[in-house]
């Protein structure tokens, strides 16, 4: 247990990274900024699908590896700031290829966005591992849940500034230099992100149990089968992301019944992280209440009818379409409060990252339905793979309802810590 002086440092320290994060959240955003720039530079759905994969399933299905390498380290600070600091390299990495890239070939210049997202995901993975980990050892059960709205409710400010400038970039300067400016800024966003881990007092732990890839791999039917919450947790984390992965579609759609101007991507954009802060102070309301749980009902309920309101508002022109990515925003605010925090009722010190891993690498809809929802749209269109998400998404809440989480928190209403 960390000293008062010492819980109250880790949280500032945390927030630090948070808000930062935020700002380089919205710079690489896939819902708006990657899958706008993928369109932009000649991309099609498909190509929309893969770099949704890249962005948010591959760092989840690797986690598993890194977990069996982490779980064997009694502090995960340095490689927290290690994975940090290659996210940072992959992001000027992409800056300065965009920057000398030539537009004339399109198909080159995606392949070396792919490859440096890609690099900029798996190091995330890496560093998102440790930093489950540290907060669960860091922050006592009493803080977490306003942490968590608290880092939720930095994160959608500090996004919501930061998309007014992004947008402002997209919108006035001329392709490439708007994308390029992003990127580059976004690099060094991160290094400055990461000062906030240097403040960090992580104590030596013990070494988990689990560890070793091949051991964990042959203990994962064991652990799957004795724990409940793990697996309704895996099923609900699969059903749920459908809603999630599906929002970088939305920008395609955009483009095929509206077309894509930089105005729309600036208007979608801000829009997207309105939702988010408006909707922090909506979560902690529910959470007062109902905690995670009832976060991940508005996550799934919301996420599971977009589909369909999304083909409904497009009737009535872009002005009623663009309110979309508003709705959008409490979807993805709802699932990063809730999937952390249950996360973390559910899990101790010895298995909370083996457990991480373990729900990242079987989240297989999260990897590898944006490339099927990609393909099924260039072949039949928006409409049937819009009506198909809904009943998917919603048949969730019957895994969430099974989940018995810990009932020790002690609930808070203040915002700030104290």
């Amino acid at each position: 247990m960390v000293s008062v002086s010492g819980e109250k440092q880790n949280f500032y320290a945390f927030i630090w990274h948070a808000l930062f994060l935020a700002f380089v959240s919205t710079f690489v955003d896939v819902n708006t900024v990657l899958s706008s720039f993928i369109l932009k530079i000649g991309g099609s759905s498909i190509h929309v699908g893969i770099i949704t994969a890249i962005s948010i399933g591959l760092p989840m299905i690797t986690q598993l590896l890194f977990a069996g390498f982490l779980s064997g380290r009694s502090r995960k600070k340095p490689f927290l700031l290690m994975g940090i600091y290659i996210r940072v390299f992959a992001l000027a990495g992409m800056g300065f290829t965009l920057s000398i890239s030539d537009s004339s070939e399109p198909m080159r210049l995606l392949m070396m966005v792919f490859l440096w997202i890609g690099l900029f995901s798996l190091s995330g993975a890496f560093a998102e591992i440790s930093y489950t980990d540290i907060l669960g050892k860091v922050l006592p059960l009493t803080q977490r849940k306003k942490f968590l709205i608290f880092k939720q409710f930095i994160a959608s400010t500090g996004m919501l500034v930061s998309s007014i400038v992004a947008s402002r970039f997209v919108i006035t300067l001329p392709y490439p230099a708007n994308y390029t400016m992003l990127f580059l800024i976004a690099a060094l966003l991160l290094f400055i992100a990461a000062f906030g881990f240097l403040m960090i007092k992580e104590d030596t732990g013990h070494i988990s149990s689990y560890s070793g890839i091949i051991h964990i791999i042959r203990s994962i039917p064991r652990m799957i089968k004795n724990d409940s919450n793990l697996t309704n947790f895996i099923v609900l984390v699969n059903l749920t992301s459908l809603g999630i992965t599906i929002i970088p579609f939305y920008m395609a759609f955009s483009k095929f019944i509206f077309g894509l101007t930089n105005d729309q991507i600036g208007s979608y954009l801000f829009l997207l992280f309105l939702g988010m802060i408006i909707s922090t102070f909506f979560w902690n309301w529910v959470a007062n209440r109902f905690r995670y749980k009832g976060i991940s009902f508005g996550c799934i309920f919301i996420g599971g009818l977009l589909p369909l309101a999304a083909l409904f508002l497009s009737r009535f022109g872009m002005g009623a379409y663009q309110w979309i990515f508003f709705l959008a925003g409490f979807t993805i605010s709802a699932g990063k409060i809730s999937f952390q925090g249950i996360l973390l009722e559910i899990t101790n010190n010895d298995n909370r990252a083996i457990f991480t891993g373990i729900i990242g690498t079987l989240s297989l809809t999260t990897a590898f339905f944006p490339l099927m929802a990609g393909a099924f749209i260039e072949h039949y269109g928006f409409k049937i793979v819009f009506t198909m998400i809904p009943p998917l998404v919603l048949t969730a809440l019957f895994f969430l309802w099974r989940i018995k989480c810990r009932a020790v928190e002690v609930p808070t209403k203040a915002l700030p810590v104290g």
